[in-house]
Formats: structure tokens, C-alpha cells, sequence
């Protein structure tokens, strides 16, 4: 398991990285990039060939990158130093909508090597596969993915609808879907010697986690933890720690 914890931008209001992009609805800007949350998302105005570009400013060497909430199924990240010359990282195609059957969504982890300083998703022109009008993205987070321990056997993650309910006297139950559904993670790190706990950065903001054991990509998930950590020792150097994390959605 792979966790994203140092990313950029950070905060609605972070300068640390420049963001444009080819266009921009003017009720969905490019701004909405810095948001954490998933549902600000930015679009395009068209589904022309379209760029997506983060400049640090400085030459930076962060290793990872989370798509999280775009709508097509192909594109390109590319690292420049001069913002002239291109690097491919990866083409990424054929991507389908989320394993949730009847959820719009879509998130990508790409392995970024290299120094750089600019940084873009490319687009190609296509069509969505949703919304088909645009392109969306809700976050592009761009930073250090640490690599943890995988969770012993036990590890689960529950999907969980948000619904209305309502039950008529005849015992008839009217079910309405009212938001998205989101996925709760659950499980322990079992035995780990005190060096490889510490790797485990403990925080009650939002980070990435990405099962790298799926052998997936998009299995990759904007997520808090929603309850207490708890160190247990085993032995003087071995640890035990539960862990609970709850999808942003």
C-alpha cells in the first residue's frame, strides 16, 4: 500500500504551484483544482485537445500523482523543465468508469519520474465517457507517495450508498439515491518492526492511499482516517495499528 500524505496544492489559497489550463468554464474554473474537495471540480469548454499544466516554479522532484473525478478515457502526463521540451511519463487509455457500477467517477495513480519543474495532463480530443459535452478533473494532486506495510489478512473495504429511505404503512419501501457512494477501509498493520510503523504517517487531514497489491491503478482513493490511531505493542519493537479510512467523495 502507497500513501500520498505531502501533496500540492495543499489548500484552496496555495501559491506553491500555478495551474492553467486551455480553457475553463467560467462556473467551473481552474482554480477549482486547488479545492480538496472532489466535487469542485474544474471543466473545459469543449472536447478538443486539451491541456492541464502545473508550474512549482522551481525544478521539484515529487514522485506520484493522483486523477481523481475526470470523465475520459485516455491522456497523457508529460514533465518539462523549460516548459518547451515534453517528457512522456505515461499514456494512459481504455480506462472505464468506476468498479461502482452506477457512479460517474473515475481515478487514476501515475508513477512520475525525473526532475521537473512544469508538469501537465494532456488530453486528447475525445469523447467522455460521462457528461460528454466537457472534461472534468475534481482533483489533480501532485506529490510523495511513501510505500507502507499492506494490511494483514482481514483488510476490507465496505461501499457504502447514500440513500433515502422511506417505508409506507402498506410496507412498501420507496429507495432514492441521494449522493455518492463512498468506500470505508478497514483493517490492521500486524507485527511491523518500530522503523516500518513510523513510515505510517498519522494524520487526520486527507491523503491518498493506493492498493498497489490489486496490480490496478485506479485503485486509488482520496481518504480521512475517521477514528482514533492505536500503537500496540507485540513485542519492545514490533507494533500492531488498526486503521479506518472513509472515502472523500
Amino acid at each position: 500500500m502507497k500513501q500520498i500524505v505531502n501533496y500540492f496544492p495543499k489548500t484552496d489559497t496555495d501559491n506553491s504551484v500555478t495551474i492553467t489550463t486551455t480553457t475553463a468554464d467560467t462556473n467551473f474554473k481552474t482554480d477549482n483544482l486547488k479545492s480538496i474537495k472532489p466535487s469542485k471540480v474544474w471543466k473545459s469548454t469543449d472536447i478538443t485537445e486539451t491541456i492541464v499544466k502545473y508550474d512549482f516554479g522551481v525544478d521539484v522532484t515529487y514522485n506520484a500523482m493522483f486523477l481523481n473525478r475526470f470523465n475520459f478515457a485516455k491522456f497523457y502526463v508529460e514533465t518539462s523543465t523549460d516548459d518547451s521540451t515534453w517528457t512522456l511519463i505515461e499514456e494512459v487509455s481504455n480506462l472505464n468508469t468506476d468498479e461502482v457500477s452506477d457512479e460517474n467517477y473515475m481515478h487514476r495513480f501515475v508513477d512520475i519520474t525525473g526532475t521537473y519543474r512544469y508538469i501537465r495532463v494532456r488530453i486528447p480530443a475525445q469523447t467522455p465517457l460521462f457528461e460528454p459535452t466537457y472534461f472534468k478533473i475534481g482533483n489533480m494532486l501532485v506529490g510523495d507517495a511513501i510505500t507502507i506495510w499492506n494490511p494483514r489478512s482481514g483488510f476490507s473495504v465496505t461501499q457504502i450508498p447514500k440513500l433515502a429511505l422511506f417505508e409506507f404503512k402498506s410496507g412498501h419501501i420507496s429507495v432514492e439515491k441521494v449522493g455518492k457512494t463512498r468506500r470505508s477501509f478497514s483493517g490492521s498493520f500486524d507485527k511491523v518492526k518500530k522503523e516500518e510503523f513510523d513510515k505510517i504517517i498519522k494524520t487526520y487531514n486527507p491523503f491518498v492511499i493506493y492498493q498497489e497489491f490489486d496490480n490496478d491503478k485506479t485503485s486509488c482513493y482520496l481518504v480521512r482516517v475517521t477514528k482514533e490511531f492505536v500503537k500496540e505493542y507485540y513485542q519492545a519493537n514490533t507494533l500492531n495499528m488498526s486503521f479506518s479510512f472513509e472515502e472523500i467523495v
